[in-house]
């Protein structure tokens, strides 16, 4: 079924489910996991200002990683950089590197105005990638 899943996460308390979801999935499939964090930045005038600090970024996947390893799935995990607005490509681009099959990550929840203006990671993804997507809630 699965060979290879595409875990992307965040700091927020939604990754916990993907990471649940991922672990289940991993475990019934015998697929390797790829973790990813995008530590997004965004261009302030004429500067690029980290969204998030690096360790913090760090400490996600360090963190999903070791969550995944202590239930005996085969997991790597990287933290990617872009602009907040290239978020979902790099995510759809990796899991194409990858050779990914699955990609699980959560839906966003956004402001009324982000929905408005479609700052949706998790639909950019589903509507951009040939992969299949899962959204863990």
């Amino acid at each position: 079924m699965y060979k290879r899943i595409l875990a992307a996460v965040d700091n927020s308390p939604r990754s916990g489910r993907v990471l649940e979801t991922v672990e289940n999935l991993a475990k019934l499939t015998g697929a390797a996991v790829d973790v990813v964090h995008v530590g997004a930045s965004q261009v302030v005038y004429d500067t690029v200002v980290q969204v998030e600090d690096e360790r913090e970024a760090q400490a996600v996947v360090d963190g999903a990683l070791a969550r995944l390893k202590e239930a005996g799935v085969a997991a790597r995990g990287e933290v990617l950089t872009g602009l907040r607005g290239d978020v979902s490509n790099i995510i759809v681009e990796r899991a194409q590197e990858f050779g990914s099959d699955l990609i699980v990550l959560g839906p966003a929840r956004h402001t009324q105005l982000g929905v408005l203006v479609g700052e949706s990671v998790s639909e950019k993804v589903a509507l951009h990638t040939p992969t299949s997507v899962l959204l863990a809630v």
